[in-house]
């Protein structure tokens, strides 16, 4: 009898917790990373989808799966994403070829929302920035002064599961709490205020980007809304890249628009070597931290292997 096969794309910088995910297999499937990149060359990603033809099961932290791979995998049967985002793949086309594409939302909503208070906190008190001078000029060129997060107007665009989670833990510093959400407010515990986009951006001394990337929010933050944004105001970006337009923000930066962002999601992935927000030093970068802790990968490989138990009915 052959053994349904399920193969996990992943790299070396990007890891899945394999090991945890082959524990709850048991040996119901024969269980194979593949390196798959994130690159739209085919050139580049050939020898990784000739790789992929024979799954019957994904489990997709890395690289795209677009109609095209999905129609040349013929034992494909069910798709599941490390993670909240479904972008990484074409949906629609998985649906007309009887694949089932499942994410898994809310696993990550802690690490996620642990890092985006850090950027927040970061961009205050300028931790990166002190860090970096003290190192290069020494003690008096490097003390900054900071400001601090009590107190402050923080807006949250996009209030699931990761939203809801930065929210409580802004609680302590006092903050008031404002949310602009596609859906009706959520009755959560927490005291916010839930308003219109502009009225957010027009208001927020820092503002939290938390939704997914679908039409309707692709360069949601564009140059119009980010005129909206109170000069010296911080702009932080742990949901998806495209969200954001880049040029439109690269000159609210330079400008002074913006006092600072904080991103650790980009458009395109990885970030560019010659892109213009490395050469700002109002800027926090990182490469797409978000999910990525001990915790939460271990979490997201046992309940994604889980997923597909019950997928492939094994």
């Amino acid at each position: 009898m052959r053994l349904p096969q399920i193969m996990i794309t992943t790299t070396p910088s990007t890891p899945v917790r394999t090991d945890t995910f082959r524990s709850v297999i048991a040996g119901r499937a024969i269980v194979q990373e593949v390196n798959l990149p994130f690159s739209e060359q085919q050139s580049e990603v050939e020898p990784y989808w000739r790789q992929l033809e024979t799954a019957d099961a994904l489990f997709v932290r890395t690289g795209l799966i677009p109609a095209a791979l999905l129609q040349r995998c013929r034992n494909l049967r069910a798709i599941v994403l490390h993670g909240a985002g479904i972008d990484q793949v074409d949906v629609k086309a998985a649906e007309q070829l009887g694949i089932k594409v499942l994410n898994l939302p809310g696993v990550n909503a802690n690490a996620v929302a642990e890092l985006t208070i850090g950027l927040i906190l970061a961009c205050l008190r300028q931790i990166v920035t002190s860090d970096r001078l003290l190192r290069s000029l020494g003690w008096d060129a490097s003390r900054r002064l900071g400001s601090e997060l009590r107190g402050r107007t923080v807006g949250l665009v996009g209030f699931g599961q990761i939203g809801r989670r930065v929210a409580a833990l802004l609680v302590p510093f006092g903050v008031r709490l404002l949310v602009a959400s596609r859906g009706q407010p959520t009755s959560c515990g927490i005291d916010y205020e839930w308003v219109s986009l502009a009225s957010l951006l027009s208001v927020s001394d820092v503002v939290s980007i938390h939704v997914p990337l679908a039409e309707d929010t692709y360069h949601l933050i564009d140059e119009k809304n980010l005129a909206l944004m109170q000069p010296g105001s911080i702009l932080v970006n742990t949901a998806r890249g495209a969200i954001v337009d880049h040029e439109a923000l690269c000159s609210a930066l330079v400008s002074g628009q913006l006092a600072a962002a904080a991103l650790d999601v980009f458009d395109p992935e990885p970030l560019s070597v010659d892109d213009k927000l490395l050469q700002m030093d109002n800027v926090i970068l990182t490469p797409h931290l978000g999910g990525s802790t001990h915790e939460c990968l271990a979490e997201l490989a046992r309940r994604g292997a889980e997923a597909i138990v019950q997928l492939l009915a094994i």
